[in-house]
């Protein structure tokens, strides 16, 4: 199976994210219990409307401080929001490797601040010749709208595309669509899911 183009997700494949940290942090300034802060990450539909590019950082943030009855100032709460991201070295390792035989992007659902932060703070963003952002294109995945977008700015061909994501509903749509994927649940070792396309760069390479 020939691969061409390369589409990395970056949650849980290049960069980990502890939610329990921010809980943490947030707590102790917070009016809410930790399981109530818990489920408004999950609940408030502010979050999705972010990471659809529908409201501003500024809007987010005075929600969040206001839902949260957070004591700091906004900024406060953007440095918790943006704190506890964690890379996942090996992981970039390979994507390094593939670069050099391979076009890579990204391809993420992500907000305006979490992608300031960490292409600040982590330097191999450069290896990817296009970054498709869902708060920057207004799409989210699992829509087939952001993968005809990706295939589009990349030119690639569906065939001859490789998607890596750790959810599977995100994974299901490109493979109907005709890409090769990997799920990358918890107990997938990556490399030996990439060495099953017999990938250059990494062929060779043991854990």
């Amino acid at each position: 199976m020939k691969i061409s183009t390369i589409f990395f997700d970056l949650g849980n494949v290049l960069i980990r994210f502890h939610r329990d940290q921010v809980i943490e942090q947030l707590a102790p300034r917070s009016t809410l219990t930790k399981e109530e802060i818990d489920h408004l990450l999950i609940a408030d539909s502010s979050f999705l409307d972010y990471e659809m590019g529908k409201i501003t950082t500024a809007e987010a943030l005075d929600h969040w401080k206001e839902c949260l009855g957070f004591s700091g100032t906004v900024d406060e709460l953007e440095a918790i929001y943006c704190s506890s991201f964690e890379p996942i070295e090996k992981h970039i390792e390979y994507a390094h490797r593939l670069s050099k035989h391979y076009s890579l992007a990204v391809l993420s659902n992500t907000s305006e601040a979490h992608i300031r932060t960490v292409e600040k703070d982590y330097p191999f963003f450069d290896i990817f010749q296009e970054k498709i952002y869902s708060y920057e294109v207004a799409l989210r995945k699992p829509d087939p709208a952001i993968y005809q977008l990706a295939l589009e700015r990349m030119k690639a061909d569906r065939f001859e595309a490789l998607f890596i994501d750790d959810l599977e509903e995100n994974v299901l749509t490109p493979s109907k669509m005709g890409w090769q994927t990997i799920h990358l649940r918890p107990e997938v070792n990556l490399l030996y899911a990439l060495q099953s396309y017999d990938l250059e760069g990494i062929r060779a390479l043991d854990i």
